[in-house]
């Protein structure tokens, strides 16, 4: 499945530019047993100021590939086996230069986008932010590495070599020593005080209350909320032009999520950003997202615009994964389930991921991939909306959804 998936939904979606499209997408495991396809063909983009959603089971691949644009995977033992991903910052399309391929470009020239131009808020911000650093310190490191330039604009004419790099943090050593003499005590004060504004701005941005005395706080002085807050001041500290939001509010409660998904809503519009949105709850994928993508196995099963994609599924996956969702409608004990185990996905032989747990499943489904179709607007990799003529098959030979195999 390595088509690109095209994108889908509004006009206004259709006509943005591209900002990143993943192409083809493959990331592997080496493990004793064999390779792991974590990732196995994905395809998607992701245009100027719209929110995608990344939907899917526990495992399936979501965080992986969303690692995968900034060459987080650790290798080993990961591998990244195919696909490109490319992308487009603010001044490549403003200019009509050729996008970075994320996957292929050195790791100088990723620095520079990591953290700048795409950033990314963790899952659980407890562990992503360092508990041996003040929140001051954290925060202050994405002004050093990327907005050195503006920390030194007016500071002085002609500032000394060791200041500069020290706005870089790159002063070492004797460097560090002489910096707190004077003259250069002077030089280094200044350069403190105006990363401070810069920080305290970022955090009153999140709307945390009190940033001055915040930045002196360590992550296990704040809250869960708190804490996520900071976390999502770092990633838009530098403005960039694409947000990476994995699964940010699974370890919040429910009101303090619903503040924490409004405030990524506001300062998006306010920054113009575009957000790649994971999760596994559908209700949160319908509320944020434009337009939804729908993960399994390691595979994009369905993609689309986020209303075509809730009321008309058209994937047995995404429609099992709304059956499941509780309603009103619902009598007591009558949720719907799907049967059976995610695959093992250790060198999986040629098939489509979901015919194991799938009750249209054919003998086409369990010995050929599904490539990611056009079908009323939307993406999906089904045999069910296939061309029988094109696969060289007999009608009776595809699935379908009239009837039930098992």
């Amino acid at each position: 499945m390595t088509a690109a998936a095209p994108a889908a939904g509004g006009t206004d979606v259709i006509r943005s530019p591209l900002v990143a499209s993943v192409e083809g997408l493959k990331v592997h495991f080496g493990t004793k047993g064999g390779r792991i396809h974590a990732v196995d063909g994905v395809s998607f983009d992701i245009r100027d100021g719209e929110t995608l959603g990344l939907v899917g089971e526990t495992g399936c691949g979501k965080s992986v590939t969303a690692r995968s644009f900034l060459r987080l995977v650790q290798s080993p033992p990961g591998i990244y086996a195919g696909g490109r991903i490319r992308f487009w910052s603010s001044l490549a399309r403003r200019t009509g230069a050729d996008p970075v391929d994320l996957l292929s470009i050195s790791q100088d020239d990723l620095l520079d986008i990591r953290g700048n131009r795409i950033a990314m808020i963790f899952q659980d911000p407890g562990k992503a932010l360092n508990p041996a650093l003040s929140i001051r310190e954290q925060v202050a490191e994405v002004f050093y590495q990327h907005r050195s330039d503006d920390l030194l604009y007016g500071l002085a004419d002609d500032p000394p070599l060791i200041i500069r790099r020290a706005a870089g943090q790159r002063a070492r050593g004797l460097e560090r020593l002489l910096l707190k003499l004077p003259p250069l005590r002077g030089h280094a004060a200044k350069l403190r005080s105006r990363v401070d504004v810069h920080v305290a701005e970022a955090l009153a941005e999140t709307q945390i209350a009190n940033p001055r005395k915040i930045m002196d706080s360590y992550p296990h002085e704040l809250s869960g909320g708190m804490k996520q807050r900071v976390m999502i001041a770092q990633a838009l500290a530098c403005n960039p032009d694409l947000l990476i939001a994995d699964e940010p509010t699974t370890a919040l409660d429910v009101t303090i999520q619903a503040k924490i998904l409004e405030l990524i809503r506001q300062l998006q519009h306010r920054h113009q950003t575009s957000v790649l949105y994971i999760s596994h709850d559908l209700s949160l994928i319908r509320q944020t997202s434009d337009r939804v993508a729908v993960m399994y196995a390691g595979r994009i099963a369905e993609v689309g615009d986020s209303d075509a994609i809730f009321s008309d599924p058209l994937h047995p996956y995404t429609r099992g994964l709304l059956a499941a969702v509780p309603s009103a409608s619902h009598k007591r004990g009558g949720l719907a389930a799907i049967e059976g185990n995610v695959p093992e996905l250790v060198d999986p032989p040629p098939s489509c991921h979901f015919h194991t747990r799938c009750p249209f499943a054919v003998e086409l489904c369990r010995s050929l991939d599904p490539e990611l179709e056009m079908v009323n607007g939307h993406g999906v990799a089904c045999f069910a909306h296939a061309s029988a003529e094109h696969l060289g098959v007999m009608p009776e030979e595809l699935p379908s959804f009239a009837k039930r195999t098992r």
